[in-house]
């Protein structure tokens, strides 16, 4: 039996190069939504550049591979997605479903209205009014736990494909050849970008090494923060943000040594980590005496972490990566790639689009 899908690259390339076409009127977009111009453009470069369709292609196709023989893929009749306010985070899915031709739909985050709105004008996609999204076989969602649930609760007998809360932290394995200011520099890109928003932000970096290189690094890290939010563009902070930055730095200066130079800061922290630092541009940096010491420094719940950053002398260490895959990382890239997961990047590690279908057996007559 043939299957009842076909992968077109061709529907997902127009699409992306409508976006890059259109780069001015996007970025505009995002600024008018909140974000700082500097921030959008370099954003929405790093989105350009991690939807590549064709990659995307080959692996959807290997995903849906797995279908055998008498079996047929059915696919719903409508998918809903409900975006966040991250600009580009729930771009992913839809461009995917698009290049297999399932019919969906948009319902925009309030908050990120405006770079939603456009983007779907570009792409031709419906932007779902009022409780539409709920009509939906299938809903895609990206949010807090308590998000999920309520989406579950609002949509009786709808399928939810939901990626809820994760957090990401960074691995700087130090060698004598490590030079900790470039090291810092990458870091701090993954630590600034979209201002600690997604699922990608580094929170904290665990340190492999001795303790003064571990001091030296924190204050590298702080330095770097801060230039990295002047060529952002993020030295500002709105109310939210300002007492949530004065509340935390409070709290981290009781706690130990404390390095800032602008918005962000850096805390020096002797104990694991468990849930981050509070106000934006905020990070923990942890320290243990080798790559076997690495499970007890990072106490996070089963499911909550998201990706790895790696730094340093990392490269080769696959009991590095051993370690960072058990922890439940997702995706692991080196240090300052972070915030760039390919298209057909697997959500939360689960396929991409398997997820929404109803594989039927269908056995032959005998």
């Amino acid at each position: 039996m043939s299957k009842s899908w076909r992968v077109d690259v061709e529907v997902g390339r127009r699409v992306v190069e409508r976006f890059a076409r259109e780069e001015r009127g996007l970025v505009e977009a995002m600024v008018a939504d909140g974000w700082p111009e500097a921030m959008a453009r370099e954003g929405l470069a790093l989105h350009l550049q991690s939807w590549d369709v064709e990659q995307a292609a080959g692996r959807l196709e290997r995903e849906l591979a797995a279908v055998g023989p008498g079996q047929r893929v059915v696919w719903p009749k409508m998918v809903s997605h409900i975006w966040p306010m991250l600009p580009g985070a729930g771009v992913g899915p839809v461009l995917l479903g698009e290049m297999i031709g399932v019919k969906q739909g948009v319902r925009l985050s309030r908050r990120g209205a405006c770079f939603g709105r456009k983007v779907c004008e570009l792409a031709g996609w419906e932007v779902l009014q009022g409780e539409r999204w709920g009509e939906a076989e299938v809903v895609v969602v990206s949010g807090s736990d308590a998000t999920l649930h309520e989406i579950g609760r609002l949509a009786p007998g709808a399928r939810v494909v939901g990626y809820g809360h994760r957090v990401s932290f960074g691995v700087l394995v130090d060698g004598v050849e490590v030079d900790l200011q470039e090291e810092a520099r990458r870091f701090a890109r993954d630590v600034v970008m979209w201002r600690q928003s997604g699922c990608f932000s580094v929170r904290a970096i665990v340190v492999v090494g001795e303790e003064a290189r571990w001091r030296a690094f924190g204050k590298a890290l702080a330095g770097c923060i801060a230039a990295e939010e002047a060529r952002l563009g993020a030295g500002k902070m709105d109310e939210v943000q300002e007492a949530a930055r004065a509340q935390g730095l409070a709290l981290a200066q009781m706690q130990g040594e404390v390095y800032s130079e602008g918005v962000g800061y850096v805390r020096l922290a002797r104990e694991a980590f468990e849930g981050g630092e509070r106000g934006p541009h905020a990070v923990s940096v942890h320290r243990v005496e080798g790559i076997a010491d690495l499970a007890p420094a990072v106490v996070q719940p089963r499911g909550q972490v998201q990706g790895v950053a790696l730094g340093g002398a990392w490269a080769g260490r696959e009991d590095l990566l051993e370690e960072v895959v058990r922890l439940g990382a997702t995706r692991v890239a080196p240090a300052g790639q972070m915030q760039a997961p390919p298209l057909a990047w697997w959500h939360d590690g689960r396929a991409n689009l398997l997820g929404w279908a109803r594989v039927v057996e269908v056995s032959e007559v005998g």
